[in-house]
C-alpha cells in the first residue's frame, strides 16, 4: 500500500484541507500520514513513506528534498499560501531551482503556475490542481463549517468577525519577520509605516464599530502568527468584544453576518461562502496590497462606508455572491472554486512512477535530533521541556521557548476523536469504504489514516 505524507504547518487554517486531501487518497487504497510539519519531518525514517507532499517547497529546503530523494521518496510541493500576492513576482523568489527536486508542483491557478514557468525551461512537473482546502468551500461541502457555526451563533448571536492579517504590525514571534526577510529582503522603512499605520486604523475601526453597534457582539480573528495579546489588551474594558483564535476560521465565517477583512486571504474564504465581506481599506496602496481579497469584497474606504455596509448586512438575509467578473479574475489563482482540487493532486500522484529502491536508512536522525525526538515523547518530557527552557533562560536566551511556544499557538493539539468526526462527515460526500485511525510512534498528534 502507497504511503503518503501530509504536513500540517497551521492547523486552524489547513488541518481540514489536508484531511479532506487524505481522504480522498484513501479512497483509492493509499496510506495517508497526517501531523504537525516539524514532527513528519523528523520522523520520516519511522513512517517510511512513499510519497512527501511539502507544505513548503522553497529553495530553502532543497536539502531535505534531496535527502528524501536519494531514500527513493517522490516529493510534490503544495504551498501553505500560494494565491495571495502583494506582488505576483515576489512568489517565485524563493523558487529559483526547487522545482529540479520535485516530482510534481501543485499550483493555485493559472497565473502563479506561469510565474513559476517563466523561472525554468521545458518543466513538466507544474500542475494547476488549486489548493484542496478551498474544496470545503464549494456548496455541497461547506455544510461542515455550517454545522460547527451553530454553537457559535448560539454564543453571541448575530455577529460581525474581523480578521486581522498585521503579522508585520503586531508579530508573535520576531524570528518569523526575520525568516521573512532571509528570503525576500527587508522591507522598505514606508511599507513598515503603511503596515503599522493601517493596523492602528483597524484598531480604531473596531473601536467605532463597538459605539456604533453596542448590541452586537465582535469577534476579532486574528492571524496566527499575530500577538493576541496586543488585541485583548487593547479591548478589555469593551464587553460585546472578543478574540477567539479557536477552531477553523472558516466556522466563523459561516457564523458571521458580515466578515471585516484588510487584504487577507479570509476576504477569499468568506466570499467563496456566501458571507457578505468588506475589506476596510483607510490608507490605499497597491505598492504593499494584494489585490486578490479586494477584488472579491465591497471596499469600505472610510468608517462611513464601514459602518453603512455593516448595517446593511445585519439588517438583511445573509448571503453574498460575486460577479461572473469577479469569479473569472478569481480562478486565475483559486483554481478549484468550481472542481476538486484534491481529485486532481490524486490523479497526478497516481500517474507518478513511485516504484523507485526505497533506502530509509539514509534518514536516520543524528544522535543529537534522536535524543530530541525521544525526549518529545517520553511521558516525562513537560519536566524535561520546561527544565531546558529554564537552563537557557539562565543562560539570557529566550529563543528556544519562545519558537516552542510559537509553533504550539500554530498547532495546538489534535485527538484521534476529532479525525473521525471529520471523517464521518466526509463520508457523507466521499464513497469510501470503512477507514482506520491510528497514532505514529514516537510521534505527537500524528496518525496513520487508511482502508480497514
Amino acid at each position: 500500500m502507497e504511503t503518503i505524507v501530509l504536513p500540517v504547518e497551521t492547523k486552524v487554517r489547513e488541518f481540514d484541507g489536508k484531511l479532506w486531501l487524505g481522504m480522498n487518497f484513501v479512497s483509492r487504497g493509499k496510506e495517508v500520514i497526517l501531523g504537525p510539519s516539524d514532527e513528519i519531518r523528523n520522523t520520516v525514517d519511522v513512517t517510511e513513506p512513499d510519497v512527501y507532499i511539502t507544505k513548503d517547497p522553497g529553495d530553502s529546503n532543497i536539502d531535505f528534498f534531496k535527502r528524501l530523494r536519494s531514500a527513493g521518496i517522490s516529493v510534490c510541493g503544495l504551498d501553505t499560501e500560494g494565491g495571495v500576492f502583494d506582488s505576483i513576482s515576489n512568489y517565485s523568489i524563493n523558487k529559483r531551482k526547487v522545482l529540479n527536486y520535485l516530482d510534481a508542483f501543485f499550483a493555485w491557478g493559472e497565473r502563479p503556475a506561469i510565474e513559476i514557468r517563466n523561472q525554468y525551461e521545458n518543466m513538466m512537473n507544474i500542475h494547476v490542481t488549486g489548493n484542496p482546502r478551498f474544496d470545503l468551500l464549494q456548496p455541497h461541502l461547506r455544510f461542515i463549517y455550517q454545522n460547527r457555526a451553530k454553537p457559535i451563533n448560539e454564543r453571541y448571536g448575530d455577529y460581525i468577525l474581523l480578521n486581522g492579517n498585521f503579522s508585520q504590525a503586531n508579530p508573535d514571534n520576531q524570528g518569523v519577520i526575520t525568516k521573512i526577510e532571509e528570503i525576500y529582503g527587508s522591507a522598505p522603512e514606508e511599507e513598515h509605516t503603511y503596515k503599522n499605520r493601517i493596523f492602528n486604523l483597524f484598531l480604531d475601526a473596531i473601536y467605532h464599530l463597538q459605539a456604533k453597534f453596542p448590541e452586537t457582539d465582535i469577534i476579532i480573528r486574528p492571524h496566527p502568527s499575530e500577538n493576541n495579546t496586543t488585541y485583548e489588551e487593547a479591548f478589555q474594558r469593551c464587553d460585546h468584544v472578543h478574540i477567539e483564535d479557536t477552531g477553523d476560521v472558516r466556522n466563523w465565517i459561516a457564523g458571521a453576518s458580515v466578515t471585516v477583512h484588510h487584504d487577507c486571504t479570509t476576504g477569499i474564504e468568506s466570499a467563496l461562502m456566501g458571507t457578505p465581506v468588506v475589506s476596510y481599506r483607510p490608507i490605499q496602496n497597491k505598492e504593499y496590497e494584494a489585490e486578490l481579497p479586494q477584488v472579491v469584497s465591497k471596499q469600505a474606504l472610510t468608517l462611513e462606508n464601514l459602518t453603512e455596509y455593516i448595517s446593511k448586512s445585519l439588517n438583511r438575509d445573509k448571503y453574498y455572491e460575486m460577479t461572473t467578473d469577479q469569479t473569472t479574475h478569481l480562478k486565475q489563482y483559486f483554481h478549484n472554486i468550481d472542481e476538486s482540487a484534491a481529485e486532481k493532486m490524486c490523479d497526478v500522484i497516481s500517474s507518478l512512477d513511485t516504484d523507485n529502491e526505497r533506502n530509509y536508512a539514509e534518514l536516520k536522525p543524528d544522535l543529537k535530533q534522536d535524543i530530541e525526538r525521544r525526549v518529545q515523547t517520553s511521558v516525562f518530557s513537560d519536566e524535561i521541556i520546561t527544565l531546558y527552557d529554564k537552563v537557557h533562560l539562565l543562560l539570557g536566551n529566550e529563543s528556544p521557548q519562545k519558537q516552542r511556544q510559537y509553533r504550539k499557538q500554530k498547532f495546538t493539539s489534535v485527538e484521534k476523536e476529532e479525525i473521525l468526526q471529520l471523517i464521518q462527515q466526509i463520508e457523507q460526500v466521499l464513497d469510501i469504504n470503512p477507514v482506520s485511525v491510528e497514532e505514529v510512534s514516537m510521534t505527537n498528534n500524528t496518525f496513520y489514516i487508511r482502508p480497514e
